[in-house]
């Protein structure tokens, strides 16, 4: 059901909370023209030692996740009208489940839930693993976001490893044509707790940023120049990268962020400061592929 153009969004749907996941969705298939697709993996597993029981435990798990589809699938279908709501009920582990599917997709759509629940110790492990291993960006949604009128236009864009600064920027602006928005172009630089008040002291701070932003603006000029009506603001700073991105994402309508290329198949891709803007960040976190520069 995924195979038309243009792809669809492909929402993950658990049994927990999905309302800023499916907000977010909404407003995405709308910016695409496009449908959203619903999966929901039915977890496979044996209750008991007895076949017969096991069975049973099957038939009520993959009922139950027919319930949580048909339901999420009729709140779509009343907000997107015209627009076509799909959905596919999958038997497996989550996490190669929806990056399998991710193939067929424009965009894969998560919700992050809530830290600090009671009684939960959260890990981000299905976000985080889609986040780094499927074929298209992955949205990593705040539990409890909504479309704000006043946010979403603003694209922040953390252009931190400069081999994938083409790729986030790139995703950047087009995100911010979608939107009818500005991009925000931000470059966090430090480098020691220890050293960097002495090495950056007096107009040194100044002189390094005014270099990395004359830098940064010629090596971007070209992506730039593809996008003329996107207003864009570079934004180098002294601070470190997570807190700063995290920061800048209160106001934000969406973070842009490039994973770790790796060549290990099921390294750990994504680094240290994407998740650790996937965990803390106060709007929805876009996650970009970098599979199609290493296909050579």
């Amino acid at each position: 059901m995924l195979e038309i153009e243009p792809r669809k969004v492909l929402l993950g749907v658990g049994d927990e909370d999905v309302e800023g996941a499916l907000a977010y969705a909404v407003a995405e298939a709308r910016r695409r023209g496009a449908g959203v697709h619903l999966l929901h993996a039915v977890p496979g597993m044996a209750v008991g030692g007895d076949p017969t029981a096991m069975v049973i435990e099957g038939d009520a798990l993959y009922a139950k996740g027919g319930r949580i589809l048909a339901a999420v699938a009729q709140r779509l279908e009343h907000e997107l009208g015209e627009l076509p709501v799909s959905t596919e009920l999958h038997t497996g582990p989550v996490v190669p489940v929806l990056t399998g599917a991710s193939r067929h997709a424009g965009v894969v759509v998560l919700q992050r839930q809530r830290m600090g629940r009671p009684g939960r110790i959260p890990t981000l492990s299905v976000t985080n693993a889609v986040a780094a291993h499927a074929v298209v960006p992955v949205v990593a949604v705040p539990a409890g976001w909504q479309p704000d009128p006043e946010r979403d236009p603003v694209v922040l864009a953390g252009l931190g490893d400069v081999e994938l600064a083409p790729d986030v920027v790139r995703t950047a602006l087009g995100e911010a044509a979608r939107r009818g928005g500005r991009a925000r172009l931000l470059h966090a630089w430090h480098y020691s707790d220890a050293y960097d008040e002495l090495v950056f002291a007096g107009t040194a701070a100044h002189d390094h940023e005014a270099r990395l932003r004359r830098d940064i603006e010629a090596g971007l000029a070209p992506l730039l120049a593809e996008h003329p009506g996107v207003p864009v603001e570079l934004v180098p700073v002294h601070a470190r990268p997570a807190d700063a991105l995290v920061a800048e994402s209160r106001t934000a309508g969406v973070v842009v962020l490039g994973r770790h290329r790796s060549s290990m198949p099921w390294g750990p891709h994504l680094g240290s400061v994407v998740r650790a803007v996937l965990r803390e960040s106060g709007c929805p976190v876009l996650v970009v592929d970098p599979s199609p520069a290493r296909t050579e």
